[in-house]
């Protein structure tokens, strides 16, 4: 009966999506339903529809997650082309981004409208809504420099507005509730000439390019730095373990705080492989390396 309303509302649904393979890393099993929306309008109508003990996942670029093999189960939530909205307000130097905005695309963006600031976005791989849940950040700069407040839809459809200290930002970190949806946000942003914006984008492309594996299956930086002094990849490094495989997966020759599927990996594979530098580290250091990557649904019942 839910889903028929839903169908109703001419809104994209699917059964046992192939969610895993909508990931960087290509791992993992189905979700029970993917649920994709155009407007605010219908994403107040479905949540307002689904029953509060199904849980919902916000599916962004699929970057910087692990899909268990067992799969999802419960709804897969895609915002569409009312959430892929940018609008600038000169008058106040603020940016008003919708939260499927593609970081990549609002770079491309600010370079073509003499935005600076977000520059450093070019380097991340995500949307603005996983950005700003994670505080993303790189080369420097990170989501909450520039971050103003943000518009977020609860399970009850309601709708508030967050500011900074709402969300209390820290190192790959904010205290926004699993169950808030973010809609849109407004940042700060410093008027800059497009050649010196131009010149930014492309260094970082460069380091990029040098610096991390490229244009292969992978889900960005695995590990958060324990602390300022102390880097992931170095402490990976000092065990060994650049080149290490287990299974299919592999860590990165050219970044060691990147895995990699290299050989059709399981998403087994690629957490096995996380959880032994973890545990070597924490042995050989008494370290406690966090997981950035997210990791969501169940093991498969063997």
């Amino acid at each position: 009966m839910i889903f028929t309303n839903l169908e109703k509302k001419n809104t994209k649904l699917k059964i046992n999506y192939n969610f895993g393979k909508k990931t960087w890393f290509g791992t993992g099993g189905n979700s029970s339903i993917f649920i994709k929306v155009n407007t605010l309008g219908k994403l107040i109508f479905v949540l307002r529809f689904l029953p509060k003990r199904i849980p919902i996942f916000v599916l962004g670029a699929g970057s910087n997650i692990i899909i268990r093999d067992g799969g999802y189960k419960g709804i897969v939530l895609k915002l569409g082309k009312d959430f892929s909205q940018i609008k600038v307000n000169k008058g106040s130097s603020r940016i008003l981004v919708g939260s499927a905005v593609k970081d990549a695309e609002l770079a491309k963006f600010c370079q073509n409208n003499n935005i600076g600031g977000l520059e450093f976005l070019k380097g991340i791989p995500g949307t603005i809504g996983g950005n700003i849940k994670m505080n993303a950040g790189c080369y420097g700069n990170e989501i909450s420099d520039f971050f103003i407040s943000c518009r977020v839809i609860d399970r009850n459809s309601k709708i508030k507005r967050l500011t900074k200290d709402d969300l209390r930002f820290s190192y790959r970190k904010t205290s926004i509730h699993k169950n808030l949806t973010i809609i849109d946000a407004e940042f700060r942003y410093i008027f800059r000439e497009n050649s010196l914006i131009k010149k930014k984008l492309d260094k970082i492309s460069v380091l990029r390019k040098n610096t991390q594996p490229f244009a292969i299956r992978t889900g960005g930086s695995t590990f958060r730095n324990p602390n300022k002094k102390q880097t992931a990849w170095r402490l990976i490094d000092s065990i060994g373990y650049r080149g290490k495989k287990l299974g299919g997966a592999k860590v990165s020759q050219k970044h060691s705080n990147f895995l990699i599927n290299e050989n059709n990996a399981s998403s087994l594979d690629i957490e096995l492989l996380g959880e032994d530098i973890k545990q070597k580290i924490k042995n050989k250091y008494d370290v406690n390396l966090e997981w950035e990557i997210e990791r969501i649904g169940c093991f498969k019942k063997i």
